[in-house]
């Protein structure tokens, strides 16, 4: 189907255009260009005339009309406007307050009308209730089971009686105590390890743990060790390449460090008594 074609207003000249565009003037009253009003009118006033109009209606004081740089900008003449009494004035302040009221409680109905839409959007949609309810089945018997335990017996008692939160809280104060223990002993035994290592008195870690009886974290542990509640922090390493030695290892440098100036001051002792014998023996 062809597109209709856009149908062209009549053209009306002399004081038809000039009464048109001075009603066009006082309804809009805007400043406009000579093309402006023109266009604005769909060129039913053409551009030529609408030059002319425009200067006669400036002349005749219907319009007021200053340059803007190369083009002249036309208003309809203020003065000529009608000027409300003040018994109207107010009587349409009071109602713009009405209707800005009206707007305001309008607009509190849109937000709740477009929150309660978003909230039924969320819902599941029908073709897909029987899935969900299926999900819902699945998980009330999961919940089930693990409360099967707890409920009363034939007899009853239940299978298994909850912890108390006495119980609870010493169970992780324990668990806290000793696992900061094991910890720590771990980390003593990497130092130690890797120490040695370095030393080259080990070649070969991993024979070592199996002749010195030292089984390795398998996989269920590690993954338990990344778990959200026991997952062990990453030291923090110094700015240095050499590796920060804890408590334990210290104390078990020091007490080698002790012996081994414990030695070397009975030698050096021994040394120089010897050193003074012979030189009195020259003597």
């Amino acid at each position: 189907m062809a597109p209709k074609k856009e149908v062209k207003e009549k053209q009306v000249k002399g004081d038809e255009a000039e009464e048109m565009v001075l009603n066009y003037m006082k309804e809009t009253n805007r400043p406009y260009a000579n093309a402006d009003v023109s266009a604005n009118l769909k060129n039913r006033v053409p551009k030529a005339a609408a030059v002319k109009v425009l200067a006669t209606l400036a002349e005749k004081g219907q319009l007021t009309v200053k340059p803007y740089g190369k083009q002249l900008i036309y208003l309809y003449n203020q003065s000529l406007l009608d000027v409300l009494a003040p018994e109207e004035l107010a009587s349409l302040d009071e109602e713009i307050k009405e209707t800005k009221s009206e707007l305001e409680e309008k607009r509190k109905e849109l937000k709740n009308l477009q929150s309660e839409l978003a909230s039924k959007e969320a819902l599941p949609k029908t073709k897909d209730l029987a899935k969900e309810i299926e999900k819902v089945k699945a998980d009330n018997e999961i919940t089930l089971k693990a409360l099967a335990p707890f409920r009363s017996t034939s007899d009853g008692e239940a299978a298994v009686n909850p912890l108390s939160a006495e119980e609870t809280k010493k169970i992780d104060m324990e668990f806290t105590k000793w696992r900061k223990e094991w910890v720590d002993r771990r980390k003593i035994y990497k130092e130690l390890l890797g120490m040695l290592t370095d030393g080259g008195q080990i070649d070969n870690v991993q024979s070592f743990e199996e002749d010195q009886g030292i089984t390795p974290d398998d996989d269920d542990a590690k993954e338990v060790e990344q778990g959200e509640f026991v997952k062990v922090p990453l030291p923090v390493r110094s700015s240095n390449n050499k590796k920060p030695m804890s408590v334990g290892v210290q104390k078990v440098m020091n007490g080698s460090a002790k012996r081994t100036n414990s030695d070397v001051t009975t030698v050096g002792q021994e040394d120089t008594s010897g050193g003074k014998k012979k030189k009195a023996k020259k003597a």
